[in-house]
């Protein structure tokens, strides 16, 4: 009774906190989160905005730099609402570019930095931008791109080059005031900051549109539930380009004052010195993330530690308690959300496993319900009456997010037929609307939710969305291949669905060939790991792909007479999965 009592106390203060957060952003609507970040500059300029190795960036030189790039901006000719594309890995410039575009009214379009080839092609044109910012590092990936997009992209390179056909940004950037242009029009709430990228079950990747309202409802929302203080380091090794590690983890430091303490990328080897380096006080988690650290050696500073939160989304229910309890963790701050969506939900009690909690007593108030879902047909089950029916405590349904004016609002994607495609209509009353999260969730008799998959075509691994018509396509143009049908299956020991492709051939597959085809054409994290070698591909009446049976028959060749091969990233090449490989799998004895 007593632990009940605690946690209502809990949910209520910060739901508190939440909603008189959501009250200042509607009520002053040019406020917007640049002003919030810039008022450091002006209140504790000296103050550490980013610890990135061994640099330290002061508020005052996070929002001079900022202002280089408003400057940057307004002197190509760009104006409010035009976009700029920006393909940089993790540093302190990625940040001062999207600041100051996004206080001139521009708009920046985060590219995700393993795309190459076709999805790195269609991400840079559906942006609308003419102008890139390019991460010097990161010129081979854009020189995968066609004739086309490099035609029509002004690049701008932030770094050292020796390239005559690309602009020094910053050589530029140097001779640029660093003081806040005078603009004279409002940026507010509608005006749009960034696109997001997320993978959709189209395969293409898609731009989320996240405008200063909704970026200020993710910044200021989480920091409400985590409540950073001036003195805390926020440590940071996700990707800028995403929500988590650009927005949430981001926001928690630059919008309260505090400091982040930002990775180039994770590393295994070096978390815990780093959290020791920097006196880190709260992380940005992935539950692959978490894993990682898990199944790495004892750290001599793993416990010995000022970490007081870790914050983020996908900690396995099943690793939820060892991770806590072997690293000593004080407090997880699980979240559940989608860039896109107008869901939110955080475990702000710290239930083992849960992504949230909606109270019964407020369940009408907040907009998220689970509705029955047929899994065959990937649609909603509706009732004779034509409407989708609620789900009971325990069952597994479809998430959705009441579509609500001037509340949880859906912004959608830049391509308008693919926000058509997220709203549910006539759900529970006539014209109704609702967001689908396309996620499955279950929820129990005390208001908590629990995250169990995906739905349709889109899995997740190594922390990103895969989509499966993606995957396929980069089959395309290899000799003999005549079908491909991909889909996720669990690999023993790794968070997600490893991806699995069932080809049907007319000849001999020239496996080590196909490794690099497939290399050339796909990021990292959306390599096909398991490959099976059919005679044919079933299909459906309608003449999809039949992908339930495939998964249910997984990759065991005791049970699969077709030939099966596992992924060799060491020598580049495709290997025969045998009993004696399954074996190893199984037994978690071959890492990834």
């Amino acid at each position: 009774m007593l632990t009940k009592i605690k946690n209502e106390l809990i949910y209520l203060s910060t739901l508190r906190r939440i909603l008189s957060s959501l009250k200042s952003i509607n009520n002053d609507e040019s406020a917007i989160i640049t002003k919030k970040i810039a008022g450091y500059a002006d209140s504790s300029p000296d103050s550490i905005a980013i610890y990135f190795e061994d640099i330290e960036i002061t508020y005052r030189e996070l929002i001079n730099g900022a202002n280089q790039y408003s400057h940057w901006f307004l002197d190509n000719g760009l104006q409010k609402g035009d976009v700029v594309a920006l393909l940089m890995e993790n540093r302190p410039e990625f940040l001062m570019a999207w600041i100051g575009i996004a206080q001139v009214g521009g708009t920046s379009a985060l590219i995700n930095t393993n795309l190459t080839g076709h999805p790195l092609n269609h991400s840079l044109s559906i942006s609308g931008a003419s102008k890139l910012i390019l991460g010097k590092e990161l010129i081979s990936n854009f020189e995968t791109t066609d004739d086309t997009i490099k035609g029509s992209f002004q690049v701008w390179v932030e770094g050292d080059i020796n390239k005559q056909d690309y602009n020094d940004l910053g050589l530029t950037l140097e001779n640029l005031s660093n003081v806040m242009p005078v603009i004279d029009y409002n940026v507010s709430n509608e005006d749009v900051a960034l696109y997001i990228y997320t993978s959709g079950t189209t395969g293409d990747p898609k731009a989320a549109t996240i405008t200063h309202r909704r970026l200020r409802l993710m910044l200021m929302g989480f920091a409400s539930a985590v409540v950073p203080r001036k003195t805390d380091r926020i440590y940071n090794v996700l990707p800028l380009y995403h929500s988590a590690g650009g927005i949430i983890a981001v926001g928690l430091a630059l919008t309260t004052g505090a400091s982040l303490v930002l990775k180039r990328k994770f590393s295994v080897n070096d978390f815990w010195s780093d959290v020791n380096k920097y006196n880190v006080t709260v992380f940005q988690y992935i539950g692959e993330l978490c894993r990682y650290l898990l199944n790495a050696p004892e750290h001599k500073f793993e416990q010995n530690h000022n970490l007081r939160i870790a914050t983020g989304n996908g900690l396995r229910p099943d690793i939820w308690d060892d991770f806590k309890n072997r690293f000593k963790i004080k407090r997880i701050l699980e979240f559940y959300g989608a860039t896109e969506g107008n869901i939110s939900l955080i475990n702000y009690d710290g239930k083992s496993g849960a992504i949230g909690r909606v109270p019964g007593y407020l369940k009408k108030m907040l907009n998220i319900e689970i509705v029955k879902f047929d899994v065959e047909k990937e649609e909603p089950i509706r009732d004779e009456k034509g409407f989708c029916i609620p789900c009971e405590d325990g069952e597994v349904g479809e998430a959705i997010g009441e579509i609500q004016i001037d509340a949880a609002g859906f912004d959608g994607y830049v391509d308008k037929q693919a926000t058509q495609k997220k709203i549910l209509s006539d759900v529970f009353v006539k014209d109704d609307q609702w967001f689908r999260s396309g996620d499955l969730l279950s929820r129990d008799k005390n208001g908590y939710f629990y995250f169990i998959d995906r739905i349709g075509d889109t899995f997740r691994w190594k922390g990103e969305n895969v989509a499966t018509s993606e995957v396929a396509h980069a089959f395309q143009g290899f000799n003999h291949i005549e079908e491909v049908n991909v889909y996720g299956v669990d690999l023993p020991g790794n968070d997600g669905k490893a991806g699995m492709a069932a080809l049907v051939a007319n000849s001999d597959i020239n496996l080590k060939d196909l490794y690099y085809h497939l290399k050339n054409s796909l990021p990292s994290y959306a390599m096909p790991i398991i490959l099976r070698i059919k005679k044919e591909i079933e299909i459906t009446g309608t003449f999809k792909h039949k992908k339930v049976d495939l998964v249910k028959e997984g990759y065991n060749p005791q049970d699969v007479s077709d030939p099966l091969f596992f992924i060799d990233d060491k020598n580049e090449n495709y290997t025969n999965l045998d009993v004696s490989f399954y074996e190893k799998l199984i037994n978690k004895d071959i890492k990834l």
